[in-house]
C-alpha cells in the first residue's frame, strides 16, 4: 500500500482498523523520515491491539520514499563551484542562486539541478525548503548574506541546515542587525557560523570541503568541532 503525505493511499493491507492503524504510521515514518516493522495484534481483548475479529498478529514494513535532499547554495562564486560538485558526488540535487546572471549559468554549474538568476531575498521568498535541505549562504556581499539569512529562517518550515560564510566579526554584526529585527537567539543558534568544520581549510576546494562534511555531520546527527 502506498500512502502519501496528505493521507490518500493506493492499494490495501486488508481494510479496517488495520488499514487505518498502518495509514497512520506510515505518515509518521514520512515525518521522522524512518522506517519501522509494526507488529500488530488483530483482536479487541489485547491491550493495544487493533480491533478485528480474525485474531493473531501480523507483522507490516513501513519504509519511507524519500526524494533526494537538496543544497541550496546562495552566491555562485567560487566556493559553490566545488561545493555543487561536492553535493552532486554524495547525491544531494544542487541549486544555485545568484543575481549575476554569468555567476549562475549552465557554462558554470554543469552539475546543478537548477540555478535561479535574481534578487537574492525574492529568490529565497519563493522556495519551500524541507527539513531535510541545506542552506549555504556565499554570496558576493555581505548585506546580501544577512537579508538572505534573514528570509531562510523566517520560513514556516525552516532548511535542516543553515550556513552562513564569514569571520567572527561579520557573524556577530549580521546576528546582532537579526536580533534588532526581531529574531530569537534560539531561531540564531540554528546556524552554522562561522560556516563549515575546522580542517584548516584555505582555498575555495578546502573550503568547499569542509562546508560539505558539515553538512554530512548534520545529516547524520553528529556535533563537529567548528572552524575559527
Amino acid at each position: 500500500m502506498l500512502v502519501y503525505s496528505d493521507g490518500k493511499s493506493l492499494g490495501t493491507v486488508g481494510g479496517g482498523s488495520l488499514e487505518v492503524k498502518v495509514r497512520e504510521e506510515a505518515l509518521r515514518c514520512l515525518q521522522d523520515r524512518t522506517s519501522r516493522l509494526l507488529e500488530l495484534t488483530l483482536d479487541e481483548q489485547t491491550a493495544g491491539g487493533v480491533s478485528a475479529l480474525c485474531g493473531g498478529m501480523v507483522k507490516i514494513f513501513v519504509e519511507p520514499i524519500l526524494g533526494a535532499s537538496t543544497v541550496y547554495i546562495f552566491g555562485g562564486g567560487h566556493i559553490a563551484m566545488p561545493l555543487a560538485e561536492f553535493s552532486k558526488s554524495l547525491e544531494f540535487a544542487v541549486v544555485v542562486i545568484d543575481d549575476r546572471e554569468e555567476f549562475a549559468s549552465r557554462k558554470r554549474f554543469p552539475m546543478a539541478d537548477d540555478m535561479k538568476v535574481g534578487d537574492f531575498v525574492e529568490v529565497a521568498k519563493s522556495i519551500d525548503f524541507h527539513a531535510d535541505d541545506s542552506v549555504v549562504i556565499v554570496t558576493h556581499a555581505h548585506e546580501h548574506d544577512e537579508v538572505v539569512l534573514k528570509e531562510c529562517l523566517s520560513k514556516k518550515t525552516l532548511p535542516g541546515y543553515i550556513g552562513m560564510i564569514g569571520s567572527k566579526t561579520k557573524i556577530a554584526a549580521t546576528f546582532s542587525h537579526l536580533k534588532q529585527q526581531g529574531l530569537s537567539e534560539q531561531l540564531l543558534a540554528r546556524v552554522s557560523a562561522p560556516i563549515g568544520l575546522d580542517i584548516g581549510a584555505r582555498t575555495p576546494a578546502e573550503i568547499a570541503l569542509s562546508i560539505m562534511a558539515e553538512i554530512i555531520a548534520h545529516k547524520y546527527g553528529k556535533t563537529p568541532r567548528k572552524s575559527m
